[in-house]
């Protein structure tokens, strides 16, 4: 529609450039990679398909068009000015072994030029330039020397063009960033007929005074959807080239589609191929592998991890009213996919209170995959756009996914003008993200951190993270009781008495559940270590009373109890749940949280 209609001449196809495309012609069918399947598509009458890619010669869809240029080229050249000497123009570094284009005679041939473009992108610009003001150009009559339109594809954009201030580039860079410039700014292109696109994976990658030019249009290629998985996979099974039984696989075809939800065809290929060769029934665990690789393979090992929880809320210790919270509030909003779903929330509370174990409880609860965002700042300049863009691609094609991010108050950059030009980016696209409406019922953000009042006021706004700010305590009351029991569960012959249970409450008073978790992890070493006549299977030994209480009374807590307890009253203000707090809500004790925060912040505690 953009070319058939005009509204731009000049094109950026991006995203998901390497995967394959499903084409017919005539009674066959494939998938092929993006540059073939276009010049099927668009091998159409009145058009002139060119493909240039780096390094390669620059090739026609068909060769009888080939000659209409070379035709249309010398007769042209023959009849102008000298200056459409297109080596006249150019200014590339001469290398050993290359001929120079510049040393080409003036009356040199439409093949010579063409040859001499192989390896000299620089040149290779300028002669699709050429060709363009040839489409334009006419005869003494008037007529037109090329009646086709030109369509031109021209692929590495982001190496032949590359991002960076002019002054920074090199000198055959900056000059093919100039012939580009000028070639889609004259009016006359503007206003014509032929169209040149331009493909790389990231536009952020192409040279910004090329992509920010009003004139150019970006076009994304999303990652293939659920009905594009499922054409591959039927498509796959009922070609006899491909296999020559039907694939054995653990249920049907569509729930494998739902499945691989974030591969590209290529690796969906891959993994159908796998299972074609060695002839075992596909399972659940090895698709759910192969997305996994794939994945942390599309964003790196350091970015993203895959993670599917082995627990799930049956597994929590105590936490009994946020459990049930969690249990008759959030999941039926996480689950589902009309207006009431729910796009995120942060999950905040003192270093320690058990925050990420509970909420990878919540999603194995739900049985779905976790992403865990890890690092999405990359150290290379540009790199971090790159990550984000294949990052949103990802998470266009996923269906129900958890998106973790663990310490979120350092992993998203400041907005404020003193921030670099890099994370504000980065930090209002994922803004613009979590309120997106397309990823509203699919994608739920888990914002994970100690340290809420750190994070950016635009992330904690309703209809992002801030539909939900759920705070996770140290155990109380019951709670506490049932960790204790859980902490001694394991090194004790019999239920504990309620006297003994007092005196052990008295022990642990500031206990956090991490702090619990440690003592039960400190008893289990110490009944390994106790000398008993007989011991159970693996090689531990119950232990008495007075044994528990001194492994107890032995340890010290961190020096940590200012600062945790300034983390748990930043909690309290910003929770969004009175039905969450460990006490009646009123704005009188709201208030009084607010003092003792100032409080501690006058003795130089911040968390």
């Amino acid at each position: 529609m953009l070319i058939n209609s005009g509204t731009s001449r000049s094109l950026v196809l991006s995203g998901n450039i390497h995967d394959l495309f499903f084409t017919r012609e005539a009674e066959d069918t494939d998938y092929t990679p993006l540059v073939p399947f276009l010049t099927r598509s668009w091998d159409i009458p009145g058009f002139i398909l060119i493909v240039y890619e780096l390094n390669g010669p620059i090739r026609f869809a068909q060769k009888t068009e080939r000659e209409k240029v070379e035709e249309a080229f010398n007769l042209w050249r023959g009849t102008t000015e000298s200056d459409l000497n297109i080596n006249a123009n150019i200014s590339t570094p001469h290398s050993t072994g290359t001929p120079d284009p510049i040393t080409a005679p003036a009356d040199a041939s439409f093949t010579q030029y063409m040859n001499d473009a192989i390896g000299s992108p620089t040149l290779a610009l300028e002669l699709l330039r050429q060709f363009c003001l040839l489409s334009r150009s006419t005869n003494a009559q008037g007529e037109k020397l090329l009646s086709e339109k030109l369509i031109i594809l021209i692929e590495a954009a982001d190496m032949l063009l590359p991002e960076g201030e002019i002054r920074s580039l090199s000198l055959p860079d900056r000059h093919r960033v100039s012939i580009v410039q000028d070639w889609i700014s004259d009016s006359n292109f503007m206003n014509g007929s032929d169209t040149v696109i331009f493909i790389t994976e990231s536009a952020s990658l192409v040279n910004s005074r090329i992509i920010r030019l009003p004139q150019v249009i970006t076009v994304e290629i999303p990652a293939p959807g659920l009905p594009e998985r499922q054409h591959f996979i039927s498509w796959f099974n009922n070609t006899p080239k491909l296999v020559e039984k039907p694939l054995n696989l653990w249920g049907t075809q569509s729930q494998l589609a739902m499945l691989t939800a974030g591969l590209s065809i290529q690796a969906l290929r891959q993994l159908l191929l796998s299972a074609r060769y060695s002839g075992e029934k596909l399972q659940p665990d090895d698709v759910i592998i192969k997305v996994s690789e794939f994945i942390q393979g599309q964003l790196g090992e350091d970015v993203v991890e895959f993670k599917k929880p082995t627990h799930s809320l049956k597994d929590i210790v105590g936490n009994q009213r946020l459990v049930d919270f969690l249990k008759t509030q959030l999941i039926p909003r996480i689950t589902s996919t009309g207006t009431d779903a729910i796009s995120g929330m942060s999950v905040c509370g003192p270093i320690g209170s058990g925050k990420t174990f509970i909420f990878e409880g919540l999603a194995g609860e739900l049985d779905i995959p976790v992403l865990v965002l890890k690092n999405i700042r990359s150290m290379w300049f540009g790199q971090t756009d790159v990550i984000f863009e294949r990052l949103r691609r990802l998470l266009m094609a996923l269906v129900k996914v958890l998106i973790f991010v663990d310490e979120a108050d350092t992993q998203f950059g400041d907005v404020g003008k003193d921030a670099h030009s890099t994370e504000r980016r980065l930090t209002g696209k994922i803004q613009a993200m979590m309120s997106d409406p397309q990823l509203r019922g699919n994608i739920t953000w888990l914002l994970m951190t100690a340290r809420i009042y750190n994070l950016s006021p635009d992330l904690r706004r309703e209809g992002r993270v801030g539909d939900m700010v759920v705070p996770v305590l140290d155990p109380s009351d019951e709670d506490r009781e049932a960790f204790l029991r859980w902490t001694f569960a394991k090194v004790v012959d019999a239920p504990l008495s309620k006297e003994v249970v007092e005196r052990l409450l008295d022990l642990t008073e500031d206990y956090s559940a991490a702090s619990f978790a440690s003592l039960r992890s400190d008893l289990e070493a110490a009944s390994l270590r106790a000398s008993r006549p007989s011991k159970t299977s693996d090689g531990a030994a119950k232990l008495t009373l007075d044994e528990i209480i001194a492994v107890v009374e032995d340890r010290i807590l961190p020096d940590l109890g200012p600062i945790r307890r300034y983390q748990t009253l930043q909690a309290l203000v910003n929770c969004t749940r009175k039905s969450l707090l460990p006490c009646d809500y009123s704005p009188e004790i709201r208030e009084s949280w607010v003092k003792q925060i100032a409080q501690l912040e006058v003795m130089g505690v911040r968390g």
